[in-house]
Parts: C-alpha cells; sequence; structure tokens
C-alpha cells in the first residue's frame, strides 16, 4: 500500500542522536507513514544502526555530499507518500505532530504545506517555551512574512507532494539557506496552514550546522531573494524584498566591518542603499564606517 505521508530523515555521523528522531516518528499517532532515512556517506556506525530497524524503515546510503540538498532530494525522490514530511536527524517530533497537521490538510484542502511552533531541547534536558512569538504564526498567504523572517523550522514541515513536484526539489545553488528558498518557492504557489502549538523539539548543541553564521549565510540568503524578485510578485512582497535586502546588505557590512575590510563593508553599505534607502540601520553603519576609514589614517600617522 502506498503510505499517506513520507518522512525523510537525511543524516551524517549522528549515530547517538538518530534513534531519538526515527522512535518519534515511530511513536506518531498517525500511524499510515514510511520512513525513509537518507545517509551523507557517514564515518560513524549510522550503517548498523540503521540495520536494527529492519523493514521498518527504508535506508539509503550515498556517497558522502557534505550538503543536505542531494541528500534529501534523494530522499523525496524515494518517497511514494501523498505528503512529504521532513525531520532533522537531531530533532524529535511531539506524539500528535502528523495527525494533527494532516487534519489540517483535511479541513483546507487548498493548503499547500502546513507547519507548526517549536520549542529548544538543550544538551542538559531543558525545554523552552513556544520559540516562534504568536504574531509570526501566520496562516493563508504567507509569502510576504517569509521574506522578512524565516520562521518555519524544516523538522515542523509537512507538504503535498503534488505540490512538491510543482516546485521543485531543493536547489543546490541555495546552498545554506536550502529550506528557506524552498520555503519562498512553496508560499508563492500556494497557501499555508500552521499549528500554533509546538509540534517538535529542536536540539541546541555544538555540532549543528544551523548554528554557523557569517558571512556566507547573509550572502546565499541575498542570492535567493535576489532570484525571488527577479520574477513577477505583488507589490507589496517586492517592498518587503527590498526592505529585507537593505536588512541582509547591512548585516554583511557589520561582518565585514568586524573584520577590518572596509572596503567590502563599504560596498555592501552602497548595495543597502541602492536596495531601500530608507533603511535607518544601514545610514548608521554608513556613519560608524566613515568614522572607522577617517580613524585609521590618523592613527597610522600616531
Amino acid at each position: 500500500m502506498v503510505p499517506r505521508v513520507s518522512v525523510i530523515i537525511a543524516t551524517y555521523n549522528r549515530e547517538t542522536l538518530l534513534p531519538d528522531a526515527i522512535e518519534s516518528v515511530f511513536s506518531q499517532t498517525h500511524r499510515d507513514l514510511e520512513l525513509i532515512v537518507a545517509d551523507d556517506g557517514s564515518t560513524d556506525d549510522t550503517r548498523g544502526l540503521l540495520a536494527t530497524y529492519g523493514s521498518r524503515l527504508r535506508a539509503l546510503f550515498l556517497p558522502h555530499a557534505g550538503s543536505p540538498t542531494p541528500v534529501l532530494n534523494a530522499g523525496i525522490r524515494a518517497a511514494r507518500g501523498e505528503f512529504i514530511a521532513f525531520l532533522d536527524s537531531d530533532d524529535v517530533w511531539l506524539p500528535d505532530k502528523l495527525a494533527r497537521q494532516l487534519a489540517l490538510f483535511d479541513r483546507q484542502p487548498r493548503l499547500g504545506f502546513v507547519y507548526g511552533n517549536l520549542v529548544f531541547l538543550d544538551p542538559d534536558g531543558t525545554i523552552s517555551g513556544p520559540v516562534v512569538p504568536s504574531h509570526q504564526l501566520r496562516s493563508g498567504t504567507i509569502l510576504r512574512d517569509l521574506v522578512r523572517d524565516m520562521f518555519v523550522h524544516p523538522s515542523t514541515l509537512v507538504v503535498r507532494r503534488a505540490l512538491l513536484d510543482q516546485v521543485g526539489l531543493l536547489e543546490a545553488a541555495a546552498g545554506p539557506v536550502e529550506h528557506y528558498s524552498l520555503l519562498l518557492r512553496l508560499a508563492r504557489a500556494s497557501e499555508a496552514g500552521c499549528i500554533p502549538e509546538p509540534v517538535a523539539l529542536i536540539r541546541r548543541h555544538a555540532g549543528q550546522f544551523n548554528l554557523v553564521h557569517g558571512a556566507r549565510q547573509y550572502e546565499y540568503t541575498i542570492m535567493t531573494l535576489e532570484r525571488l524578485a527577479s520574477g513577477p510578485l505583488p507589490w507589496s512582497v517586492r517592498f518587503e524584498v527590498r526592505r529585507t535586502l537593505a536588512r541582509h546588505q547591512t548585516h554583511l557590512a557589520r561582518v565585514y566591518l568586524s573584520d577590518g575590510d572596509r572596503n567590502r563593508a563599504h560596498q555592501h553599505l552602497v548595495r543597502a542603499i541602492r536596495a531601500y534607502p530608507l533603511h535607518r540601520p544601514t545610514w548608521r553603519w554608513v556613519l560608524r564606517a566613515l568614522i572607522a576609514s577617517w580613524s585609521a589614517p590618523r592613527a597610522q600617522l600616531g
């Protein structure tokens, strides 16, 4: 039988954390599902661990790519379900996660994807309160909201397979913001549903890929937003893109100023002004950059 939901876990060297993720899938109150674990060439005993589950899951063993994009895409291609759900290999679902989201799909057939709130799980076992504030928990057309801020965690996401086929797989060109790129395409093509209560526990730990911030993250986010703006958009979304581009260009300038690269900082401040001249934080950093440029020669003379 074809399962209603295909759950995809991409993993790499998470032998100690992966069992919690897997068991949280098997503990779902919604039982009509298949679990696909796509392994990115792990060098620990992930293969042996997955073998202990036998036919309860489907394991894909792939050459190491060093990026979740091709691993997740392999899982999507292998999936058979009407819906696709994603779970990071270090995260955990709450037991009624899928049941609540599928019920929302059933009540509102126009929805193309559904997400939910989340809590953080710290290494000492401490669980935070709900992370996504109520004003960001939007349903319906959420493209403008997503342009402003990425508030949908992949481990809370369920997508109709038909919509995923329409917008395409994750894109390697999006680099470390591949999920953000996908979500923008989903939100451009369809309405979203939201479960305002937490549906997943998101681990915070030293090896977490998405804790790595800096210039690369901002650069790929800017590229993704510029690609979005290259197509037709409602004026309100286009306005939000320009304002968000100014914010990210200013963040990049701050990164380069902290590294002492004033020339690149100046370039990104100019791009921020071109994107949205009324972004006041940009002008504050323009002033700081000018002061830094003026002070450096005087310091050398001293």
